[in-house]
């Protein structure tokens, strides 16, 4: 297991980032939406402010305005493909995953079945370029109930139709669906090579600190006990989280992770 916090919590004061990397030297995943949600992301700016770090780093694909499933306007399809490629070339210097969502998760699905395999046949391409350039190109669950292109079932079975990409878990998404995640891990194997760990309510996607919403986390650790293969535990707390916070549940998650129970 390899721990990791994703600098969500950083996203609209991204120059406050420093205070992390000075006491965090394991796994950052830096978000790639424009340093404050809203910019246009410098791409040299910001491999600069990550370039003294002293543990391994990834790198989340934009998510806001781009659809690699949009059927009505397959230029956007087509755009966001070209966009995700020339991150994950920028990326490659540096990084050594990528995450991508399977379309935007806030868009209706007019026409799913169109939509699955337009969406299939760009992460088979972009996971050519991935391997080509020695990245890993990790593929999350993304969407809630209507709006989830890749339902349970649907996603565990992508990975056997695209063998050359991996599944991020994100929990907070499963458990809004109601998926089984503990299931889902075991189902998965070695594909699933990373989780994002945050916390809600079951009913909205509040990004909260592990314990501090009705996940029941017991079960997800004692799957994870019993994987035979290493993956990535990625913190994605909510914009704002304290340091202290943060840093206080790198130490407990180390702890009981390095042990295989909590």
């Amino acid at each position: 297991m390899q721990l990791y916090v994703n600098l969500l919590p950083y996203m609209t004061r991204i120059d406050h980032v420093s205070e992390l990397l000075e006491r965090w030297s394991g796994g950052i995943e830096i978000s790639t939406d424009g340093p404050h949600w809203h910019d246009h992301t410098d791409l040299e700016k910001e491999k600069q402010r990550f370039a003294d770090h002293r543990g391994p780093i990834g790198v989340h694909l934009p998510i806001w305005e781009l659809n690699l499933a949009s059927i009505q306007y397959p230029e956007l399809a087509r755009f966001s493909f070209e966009t995700y490629k020339s991150f994950l070339e920028w990326s490659a210097a540096f990084a050594g995953h990528a995450v991508l969502h399977t379309h935007l998760y806030s868009t209706p699905l007019f026409h799913r079945q169109e939509a699955q395999k337009q969406s299939k046949q760009y992460i088979y391409e972009l996971g050519i370029i991935a391997d080509k350039l020695g990245i890993e190109l990790l593929i999350e669950n993304i969407g809630f109930h209507d709006k989830m292109l890749f339902d349970e079932d649907e996603f565990v079975d992508l990975f056997q139709e695209i063998p050359n990409v991996h599944a991020l878990i994100d929990v907070g998404h499963a458990h809004i669906n109601q998926w089984d995640i503990p299931r889902v891990i075991h189902r998965l194997g070695s594909k699933c090579r990373a989780l994002h760990l945050h916390d809600n309510d079951g009913i909205s996607d509040l990004h909260l600190p592990v314990g501090e919403g009705n996940i029941d986390w017991g079960p997800v650790w004692e799957c994870l006990k019993q994987a035979d293969h290493d993956y990535l535990a990625i913190l994605e707390y909510r914009e704002n989280t304290p340091l202290e916070k943060i840093l206080a549940d790198t130490d407990r998650l180390t702890e009981h992770l390095a042990k295989e129970t909590i």
